[in-house]
């Protein structure tokens, strides 16, 4: 099976963070069983997905390119760049900044 992913949207200041983040969807919720979202993401420059809770589910990160900084369930901020997997369990808050003048490109997967 082969999955071509929806037109890209640009979404503004996602969940109170800054600037554009630009979502491509290729699965959403009841596609398949256990797997509620796999999604394209590309954080514009110094572009970030505030800090929120995930209250139902569960979501995977993995950076493909470009290099920011993941705010943990605990608050603070870690480095993160390409191939490093941020895991955000059910009833954790995390949050996403891209520090840089190239985008920052993830996958992310919610389940």
């Amino acid at each position: 099976m082969i999955i071509k992913g929806e037109e890209t949207k640009e979404i503004k200041n996602k969940f109170g963070g800054k600037g554009s983040i630009f979502s491509k969807s290729y699965i959403q919720k009841n596609d398949f069983e256990g797997i509620d979202k796999v999604l394209e993401i590309v954080l514009g420059p110094h572009a970030s997905i505030g800090y929120h809770q995930h209250q139902e589910d569960s979501e995977i990160y993995h950076i493909i390119s470009g290099n920011g900084e993941f705010q943990d369930a605990d608050g603070e901020y870690k480095p993160v760049g390409p191939g490093d997997c941020c895991i955000i369990t059910k009833g954790q808050s995390h949050g996403l900044v891209n520090l840089s003048e190239k985008p920052l490109k993830m996958m992310a997967i919610v389940f």
